[in-house]
């Protein structure tokens, strides 16, 4: 008695993606054999990856002149979130996203919204640039000197609200946010 897990349907043939799946399907440009979970759905019918031209969008570099004015925006951006980030150093979640969205947004608008390695570069060293901001306004309004700051002791990390966690996901997130944005 065959089983039906031993059944061999004729014309069944290895995928050229995955050899240990057998399939009846094949590509609607070149004929090779493909399976359910390489082919790819286009508008004349399946095909394997290769025909169906799958690949990530590409990327342009920035005029030097777009560049110039899409930095700009991102460090008056990230400096002005900074300056209010030292000022209520609470509110660290929701100024972190602004701080991201906002220079991203910011230097994509002024780029002609293009992405790539420069834009990226630029909006780390703005959102950078914001971050020592927010720290220096908040040392200056408590009145610490940068020695104390260096020592970072516990009554330091109370003052300025530093948590390691919190604070470093804080910082963390909008130099994600613009790797994503230009990527």
């Amino acid at each position: 008695m065959i089983e039906s897990s031993d059944r061999v349907n004729p014309g069944e043939v290895p995928c050229s993606y995955h050899p240990k799946v057998q399939t009846l399907l094949r590509c609607s440009r070149c004929g090779k054999p493909i399976c359910p979970q390489c082919a790819v759905r286009t508008p004349v019918g399946l095909r394997c990856p290769d025909c169906a031209g799958v690949r990530g969008l590409p990327t342009y570099p920035t005029e030097s002149g777009d560049l110039a004015k899409a930095a700009l925006a991102g460090f008056v951006v990230a400096l002005a979130v900074g300056v209010t980030w030292g000022y209520f150093p609470v509110w660290g979640f929701y100024l972190a996203l602004a701080l991201g969205f906002g220079v991203a947004e910011s230097m994509a608008k002024l780029a002609n919204h293009k992405r790539g390695l420069d834009l990226q570069v630029a909006g780390w060293l703005a959102i950078a640039a914001g971050i020592a901001v927010s720290r220096a306004v908040l040392a200056h309004r408590l009145g610490l000197s940068w020695d104390a700051i260096n020592q970072m002791g516990p009554l330091i990390e109370n003052q300025m609200h530093l948590r390691l966690l919190p604070d470093g996901v804080f910082t963390a997130l909008p130099f994600l946010i613009v790797f994503i944005r230009f990527r």
